[in-house]
């Protein structure tokens, strides 16, 4: 039987292959047409982060009603996030990705041809509900096609975009748009989403769990509405607003009763809800998903800072900023090309994570301890070590969050820590954001505002070495 399913894959009929049964060649393609549709949604991220400033001169508006253009985006992602475990059981995790890919496809093209800054807002939106789903997509996919024994190397290349696609954004982003135009921000997004498209139905096989009855639409309602309004209250103060400010405390006390209203209902009710509550009893779970969510507290310091530090401190463009941070991409691309291996063979992802912390600890504190953001060789090196310590300390959690969990509960625990995921990032970035503009405006000099924020980002990463002890040490279990 396996002959049959391995010929079958090399001629291109993977789709037809159990789960978890994919040759070895088949996995590489499946992972690489993953990566791709999670790289372009992160890349489309950067990018628009850097053309902001050109919608206000073009749309003649605001640097606040510009950022609406990332803040619709954002809320729409994040309504949808807990209706993906449910949709992954009741279409298939690759039809639920397929068609995912498709919205954001049509919401790129949509926002290539806006024509003032309110339509350019609503197909932002249409561009998020297509990118809501795609991360946590990703891994369901990852552990059904790859199976336990080899989920490792998949994960650490799934870890390739989210790490690199910071990197690299900023120097497309300010070619882009230095270049052309900031409608080449989304317009670059079409053609590489429709060639994932059109791979993704020939080569990623789709199956479906268990039939998960009707949606709780209540309960997507007050998650998904309540985690909305609690990101967008976070964002505020991200943006300057103050944090005593009704825009920030209003979203934020309607969020919270949102949530706390869904954890009511759901502890009342026989059967879970959009996220299962009951999965928090199980020790890596738990574990892996307090990492998930304190990793945007120090690992942002990482991904965004420092870039941060070269343009505000040193005087450098977007481009030379992420020319610079091609150093620490090097160093994820390294440790990416080995650690998947290890994680499946070795299988201790305790200390993988540790070692990783450590790494990026290390990093930061050669930049906390850095008196100006003249670029040397030991910044690079600094650089290169977060590279390493980043995929260290990001692979191994993707794999350990399924460690002791039945198969059936994956669509459920992917959901449940996309969604711890998200109010982490809304969290970090406004944590700081907001160090950043307290040191920086209070400092002698910027260099100096940013060290301190750079201890602060060393404090955070010691934290997220704690649910770290509580990792497994040995091989997942078979269920």
């Amino acid at each position: 039987m396996s002959e049959e399913i391995t010929a079958a894959s090399t001629k291109g009929e993977s789709r037809d292959a159990p789960a978890g049964q994919l040759s070895d060649r088949s996995l590489i393609g499946v992972a690489l047409v993953l990566a791709l549709g999670a790289f372009v949604a992160l890349l489309d991220t950067t990018i628009v982060g850097v053309a902001l400033h050109s919608f206000t001169g073009y749309f003649n508006a605001s640097l606040a009603d510009a950022q609406w253009a990332s803040t619709a985006y954002l809320l729409a992602m994040s309504s949808v996030i807990p209706a993906t475990g449910w949709a992954a059981q009741r279409f298939g995790a690759t039809v639920c990705w397929t068609a995912s890919l498709s919205v954001f496809l049509v919401g790129s093209i949509l926002c290539g041809t806006a024509w003032s800054l309110g339509s350019l807002i609503a197909f932002r939106a249409v561009q998020g509900l297509g990118a809501s789903m795609l991360f946590p997509l990703m891994r369901i996919i990852v552990v059904e096609v790859a199976g336990r024994e080899r989920m490792g190397q998949m994960m650490s290349t799934m870890a390739v975009p989210l790490l690199v696609a910071p990197v690299i954004g900023p120097v497309i982003g300010g070619a882009l748009v230095q270049e052309f135009s900031w409608r080449w921000a989304f317009l670059l997004n079409v053609p590489i989403t429709l060639t994932v498209i059109v791979l993704s139905a020939l080569r990623i096989p789709n199956s479906k769990g268990q039939a998960p009855g009707h949606l709780d639409i209540v309960g997507l309602l007050t998650m998904g509405g309540g985690l909305s309004a609690v990101i967008y209250g976070f964002s505020k103060p991200a943006e300057g607003t103050s944090v005593a400010d009704a825009s920030v405390v209003l979203p934020m006390v309607a969020g919270v009763l949102l949530l706390a209203t869904h954890g009511v209902r759901a502890a009342r009710a026989r059967t879970a809800g959009v996220v299962d509550f009951s999965l928090f009893r199980d020790r890596s779970f738990s574990a892996s998903t307090t990492i998930s969510l304190l990793n945007n507290f120090g690992l942002y310091g990482v991904v965004v800072l420092v870039p941060l530090f070269f343009q505000q401190a040193g005087g450098k463009g977007p481009m030379g900023a992420g020319v610079i941070m091609v150093a620490q991409g090097v160093g994820t691309a390294v440790a990416v090309l080995l650690v998947g291996r290890v994680i499946d063979t070795k299988s201790n992802p305790r200390a993988l994570v540790l070692i990783g912390l450590l790494l990026v600890a290390v990093g930061i504190t050669t930049f906390a301890l850095a008196d100006s953001a003249v670029t040397n060789p030991l910044l690079l090196a600094a650089l290169f070590a977060q590279g390493i310590g980043l995929a260290l300390a990001a692979s191994p959690v993707m794999v350990t969050l399924y460690h002791s969990l039945p198969v059936t509960s994956v669509p459920a625990a992917t959901t449940a820590n996309a969604v711890s995921q998200q109010l982490g990032g809304a969290i970090g970035t406004t944590v700081v954001a907001l160090l950043l503009q307290h040191y920086v405006s209070s400092a002698e000099g910027v260099a100096a505002g940013f060290q301190s924020v750079f201890w602060w980002a060393l404090a955070f990463v010691v934290i997220t070495a704690v649910p770290a002890l509580f990792l497994p040490a040995g091989r997942p279990q078979q269920s």
